[in-house]
């Protein structure tokens, strides 16, 4: 489905005139879209969100930024020799420690730099509006190495300048289902819909219903089990 599809079907089952003349349901669209795809990411463990993303390091600087939509950070692999990523590039995978030990065992960010062999994972930083993790890395790069990131991503939601989505598209029912939950409560304590407040509760046990047969599709695709398909990424 696409963005005007999943709206106009919305409209429809919230009782919604078919026009854009409801601007409180318009201000609540990206909210919606906003609690649907966190629900559903957290709870599903998708194939589509793992993904391998190029960066470049920066030489002679052991931090650098987690692009914002790499939720989860699985592995670091720094590629040598110096130069693009190609087939002939080799893979340094690096080790996770955490950032005490990492601190301690190189206290000194200009000793000796090289080829990075550990990273740690600290807090956010906020920059203007965007916020981000801070990887710092042991040794500190003594080239602008590029390297890949192997995680979980959260795609970018669905919108009029970005249509379609994973969601939208392999999984309108759920998607729908989880706005509904969203677009009934807040009917339920601002809507005309006020005199029924088991509107979302129904939505919720509709998602919860189609979200046992998504599980199930998921887990075959990865070929692991139900219960792996649902359980936390591990940190």
């Amino acid at each position: 489905m696409t963005y005007d599809e999943v709206v106009s079907q919305l409209k429809t089952l919230l009782s919604v005139e078919l026009n854009d003349e409801d601007f409180n349901f318009t201000r609540i669209i990206p909210g919606m879209f906003l609690y649907a795809d966190g629900r559903i990411y957290r709870e599903l463990r998708f194939l589509a969100k793992k993904i391998t993303q190029p960066t470049q390091l920066v030489a002679l600087n052991r931090e650098f930024d987690l692009p914002s939509n790499v939720r989860v950070l699985r592995a670091i692999n720094v590629m040598t020799p110096l130069g693009p990523i190609s087939y002939t590039s080799k893979r340094n995978p690096l080790e996770r420690i955490s950032a005490e030990m990492l601190d301690f065992a190189w206290p000194q960010a200009s000793f000796k730099p090289g080829i990075p062999q550990k990273y740690a994972v600290l807090g956010t930083q906020e920059v203007g509006s965007d916020v981000s993790y801070i990887v710092r890395l042991m040794p500190t790069p003594d080239k602008a190495y590029a390297a890949e990131l192997v995680g979980d991503i959260r795609p970018d939601p669905l919108a009029p300048e970005n249509p379609e989505t994973f969601l939208s598209v392999m999984y309108p029912e759920l998607f729908i289902a989880a706005c509904m939950v969203f677009g009934t409560g807040y009917q339920r304590d601002y809507g005309a819909q006020s005199d029924d407040p088991g509107r979302a509760v129904s939505w919720e046990s509709q998602y919860a219903s189609l979200r046992q047969g998504v599980m199930l599709e998921v887990a075959r695709m990865a070929g692991t089990t139900e219960q792996e398909a649902t359980a936390a990424p591990a940190a």
